[in-house]
């Protein structure tokens, strides 16, 4: 993803936490509380990071700080829906399990 030397995801991340934060201070000023740092994080490398090989630092930086708020709100609310509906799902084939005694591996 990045061609700068970092050992780790965790290591890029602890290095861009600075704009991120800055990000959310934007926002937050915008009256926008729920978008935390890590939404911004995973919303970009699932999305315009995704196919990319030589990124440097300053993209990575610069993606942060100009990313739009309406793709970030999107990602969120998304990921929102698709975790409600997994746990629907989950809810149903436990009610499933129970009513006929079965387990399902």
């Amino acid at each position: 993803m990045v061609n700068e030397n970092f050992n780790t995801l965790k290591d890029l991340y602890n290095r861009v936490t600075p704009a991120l934060k800055s990000k959310v201070r934007e926002l937050e000023r915008s009256q926008v509380f729920f978008i935390t740092e890590k939404d911004i994080w995973d919303c970009l490398r699932k999305t315009k990071w995704k196919e990319e090989t030589d990124l440097t630092l300053f993209d990575i930086v610069n993606d942060i700080l100009f990313i739009e708020e309406k793709e970030l709100y999107n990602f969120v609310n998304l990921r929102k829906k698709m975790t409600v509906e997994d746990n629907e799902k989950t809810e149903e084939r436990e009610k499933e399990e129970q009513d006929t005694g079965d387990t399902i591996l």
